[in-house]
């Protein structure tokens, strides 16, 4: 079903889901990690990356002070 806005529907959603465990920060983080197990496969995961020399981010000295 497409509603207007989409904001509406993250709250419907979220309304449903704090509904279903009694509005329990605990017990809706354990649904979370229940679900990331079932779905663990399509999740993204943060991997540290490291800064290519080509990157843009370069130290620089002041300018020298007019005489």
């Amino acid at each position: 079903m497409k509603h207007e806005n989409p904001i509406e529907e993250i709250w419907r959603i979220r309304d449903e889901l704090g509904e279903q465990e009694g509005y329990d920060v605990h017990k809706l983080f354990e649904r979370l990690r229940r679900e990331e197990k079932k779905h663990g496969d399509r999740l993204v995961h943060n991997v540290k990356q490291r800064a290519s020399e080509e990157s843009g981010a370069v130290l620089r000295e002041k300018p020298p002070k007019p005489e």
